[in-house]
């Protein structure tokens, strides 16, 4: 870890900051229910991307651009950003619309296990026995909900790949965003959805893009309300809220998305749990909070340090 990240002030967290992550968290565990009415309309994630979130993304471009004095000397990590959250918002949205809500968002939450491999890969960090559990117990979790030692007899489904890519680039682009320290709120916002578009339109130029089914005025004006009160929204509050949160505090806020998710599927979606799932879930949360636990003492100890060097 860096000097700067380790001499990094302790945050002053406030009420607003919380309630920023509760919302994100409620909106993200919801955010299914738009995009299975999507899905119904014949639109797939791919589509999405080169429609609601293109249109953002080019709303988005000049005030990017306005804001690179500030980041120019990180773009690198700027690009990242917006790269691995872009794809992780077209995975996790393909895995939404195309498969079941309740093993997509399951999936997507081997987090644990990627931050631990990203955290000591990428940031050298080291791997306590603490951190060791909790990718044993995320990884078990999934284990689980594959099916058991059926994952070794035959090959994920697309919606499963997607969810589990989805939560690997997430966390890959939650590393960048904590090596940045000179990028905006708004350019970090904001980028992830120029990556959306432009990652999406690379795949339509590689590969034979989907035919646009029609799609009614009414339904253009529902694709720019997501865009503009979803997915900006949800993402606005998240980054605007870990930015002020302390790590562990913003990771157990965070597992409200999953928690929400699960009881609106059951509730509204219609899906069941069985003993699997219920089993892997709470391996996966226990995973969860035990990583959210090893980065407050990760906090800890860097304050001390930091205290020690200027005392």
């Amino acid at each position: 870890m860096s000097a700067d990240i380790a001499r990094e002030p302790r945050l002053h967290e406030s009420p607003l900051a919380f309630a920023a992550l509760m919302g994100s968290g409620v909106a993200w565990g919801l955010i299914w229910i738009p995009l299975k009415f999507f899905a119904g309309l014949g639109l797939t994630g791919q589509m999405l991307a080169l429609t609601a979130y293109a249109l953002l993304g080019l709303a988005a471009l000049p005030l990017i651009w306005r804001e690179r004095a500030a980041w120019r000397g990180e773009w690198r990590l700027l690009l990242l950003i917006g790269l691995f959250f872009g794809w992780a918002n077209i995975a996790f949205t393909t895995a939404l619309m195309t498969g079941s809500v309740l093993r997509a968002m399951l999936l997507f939450y081997l987090l644990p296990a990627w931050g631990a491999l990203g955290g000591t890969l990428i940031m050298h960090e080291r791997l306590n026995l603490r951190r060791i559990l909790a990718v044993a117990l995320s990884l078990g979790g999934v284990f689980i909900i594959m099916g058991g030692a059926e994952v070794f007899r035959q090959l994920p489904t697309m919606a499963d790949a997607m969810a589990l890519s989805s939560g690997f680039c997430y966390t890959a682009a939650g590393v960048a965003n904590r090596q940045a320290r000179r990028i905006p709120l708004a350019s970090r916002t904001l980028a992830p959805f120029v990556g959306c578009a432009v990652l999406a339109a690379m795949a339509a130029l590689l590969f034979s893009a989907p035919a646009l089914p029609p799609v009614a005025g009414t339904t253009w004006i529902l694709l720019l309300l997501f865009a503009g009160v979803w997915l900006l929204g949800g993402t606005l509050l998240t980054t605007y809220g870990v930015a002020r949160v302390e790590v562990s505090r913003a990771a157990i806020l965070q597992v409200m998305e999953l928690l929400v998710a699960v009881i609106s599927a059951i509730l509204i979606g219609g899906e069941s749990m069985g003993l699997k799932e219920w089993t892997g879930a709470a391996m996966i949360i226990a995973a969860t909070l035990l990583e959210a636990a090893n980065s407050n003492g990760r906090a800890g100890a860097e304050a001390a340090k930091t205290a020690g060097e200027t005392a």
